[in-house]
Formats: C-alpha cells, sequence, structure tokens
C-alpha cells in the first residue's frame, strides 16, 4: 500500500519536473529579446533537458560574461533558502497548535478577543511586518547600542528574522484552522464521555482531539506551504537576502533557472510526502496530494 503511494506520488514529480522544464523553456523565449518560434522552443527544451543531464558540467555566467562551474556556488543560497522555509514552516505548526490550545483554556471574553485580533494580523501584509521589525531592531540598537540580532540585507546570513517573519501570518492561519477544528470536535458525544472517565484537558487535547483533527490540519498544509513559498520569494527580492531567489536573478539563465525550481520543490515535495504518511498511520485516510 504504501509502496503504491509513494509510487504514485513520485509519479506526480516526474510530471511536475516536465512541467518545469517546458516552463523553462518557455521563459528562454523572452530571454535574448523576444522569439516566439517553436523551433527554438524545442531547441530550448533540448538545451535546457542536456544540461540537467550533464548537471555536473553546468554553469554559470555573471554579468561581464565570465563563466565558471556552477557548483560548490548554488548549495550556500539554495541551503539557505531550503533550512528558512523548513524553519518556518515547523514552527507555524508547533506554535498554531500551541496557541489554540492555550486559546482554549482561557475564559470565553478572552477567546473571542484573541480571534477578533487574530482575524487583524491576518489582513496585514508580511512585508509590513518585516518592516516593523526590521525598524524596530534599528531604533533599539539606536537608543542602546544593543544589536539583538543581524539585520536583513547585511552581509551576515541571517535566519532569525526571516523564520520569525515568514512563521507570523502560517501561525495565524494554522491558528484559526486548529481553533474551529478543536470547537467543533469538543461538541462530539466522545469527549464528554473521556470527560466523565476523570481525564483531565491536557490529555483530551494532545491524545484525542490533536489524533482526530490530523487529517483537516495536514491537509490544509498544502496552503500553507505555498503561502510560505511565494512570501519567501518577495523575502529574499526585496530585503537583499542572498538565497535561491538571489541567485536565479543573478544567474537567469535557463538551465539555471530549471535546476533551482527543481531542486527547491524537492524538499517541499518530500515534505508533502511525508504529511501524506503521517497521515495514513495516524489517521488511516488518504489525502491527495
Amino acid at each position: 500500500m504504501y509502496l503504491k503511494s509513494i509510487g504514485s506520488m513520485v509519479l506526480k514529480f516526474i510530471f511536475v519536473l516536465f512541467g518545469i522544464i517546458l516552463l523553462t523553456g518557455l521563459i528562454g523565449l523572452f530571454n535574448e529579446g523576444v522569439d516566439l518560434s517553436l523551433k527554438q522552443y524545442l531547441m530550448n527544451l533540448k538545451d535546457i533537458s542536456n544540461s540537467l543531464l550533464h548537471s555536473n558540467a553546468m554553469t554559470i555566467t555573471n554579468e561581464v560574461n565570465n563563466s565558471y562551474p556552477m557548483f560548490p556556488a548554488f548549495w550556500e543560497p539554495y541551503f539557505y533558502s531550503v533550512s528558512i522555509f523548513i524553519s518556518a514552516f515547523l514552527l507555524s505548526v508547533v506554535m498554531g497548535i500551541l496557541l489554540a490550545y492555550l486559546t482554549h483554556l482561557l475564559p470565553s471574553a478572552w477567546s473571542k478577543f484573541i480571534i477578533r485580533a487574530t482575524n487583524l494580523l491576518e489582513s496585514t501584509p508580511d512585508i509590513f511586518i518585516l518592516i516593523v521589525i526590521q525598524y524596530s531592531v534599528i531604533l533599539v540598537l539606536k537608543e542602546t547600542g544593543i544589536l539583538l540580532f543581524p539585520i536583513v540585507g547585511s552581509q551576515e546570513k541571517v535566519y532569525l528574522i526571516p523564520v520569525l517573519t515568514l512563521s507570523i501570518l502560517p501561525t495565524i492561519m494554522l491558528f484559526r484552522i486548529t481553533y474551529l477544528l478543536v470547537n467543533d470536535e469538543y461538541g462530539k458525544p466522545y469527549v464528554d464521555l473521556i470527560r466523565g472517565r476523570g481525564m483531565s484537558r491536557h490529555f483530551i487535547f494532545f491524545v484525542h482531539i490533536l489524533r482526530n483533527i490530523t487529517f483537516s490540519l495536514l491537509n490544509h498544509s498544502k496552503s500553507i506551504i505555498l503561502f510560505l513559498l511565494s512570501s519567501l520569494i518577495v523575502f529574499e527580492r526585496l530585503f537583499n537576502i542572498y538565497g535561491i531567489t538571489h541567485f536565479i536573478l543573478s544567474f537567469s539563465q535557463m538551465d539555471v533557472i530549471c535546476f533551482s525550481l527543481i531542486m527547491f520543490y524537492l524538499p517541499v515535495f518530500l515534505l508533502l510526502i511525508l504529511i501524506r504518511l503521517i497521515i495514513d498511520k495516524k489517521t488511516g485516510q488518504r489525502v491527495v496530494i
């Protein structure tokens, strides 16, 4: 069963891979002017495919037309972006569930206030949140001489600010989803039955309710992943984070773009496989990835 499921997902990955190649070939028609001929498009696909088959020999060309091997220069921005992305996703999941749990422990009036506040925060652009965090760090540095953490856009690699900022809105989204799902579960008869046996609220939430909402919760994770990807691309470009987006824009060759997109989709694909396996094992339900 697991082998069949994994096989179907691998097949989907292959389709995505071909889709990226076809899209990159189309982008190549606009690299040097506009050449919308079918012959040029087919030549682009051939060149991209050959480069992927011989990826060890791929080269990058800078602004003054100097070429040099793409590896190992590619790996540093690649792993930088992937580490920020995965860290932000995991933090969003943990904090979203924890906030939903803590909110349910509060009185009803406080819970309603928090829900209204999250409605406001969710409508706030993530770029605005990052600017506020950056400005706050600069203000503290100016007033006290204390640098809380490195500023985004500096030469030093920054992890804390991008991870925290990227995770804020996904955390709010997951919190609201989890809170609604938990509310629905608390209205079911089995919760009253478990309470009647003297089980604590902590045990009921983390053992029974959390397990029962796993399918719905993880099924929403696909939209969270897509949101994080789009936000990461914007952050890297606007705030001069030297990640995979900066690398692609610096070396906008067809084969470099294609290889970079495939490599960045790979951890996303593996994360989706992991989510599907967790759902299958914990709930016996199958989610379409």
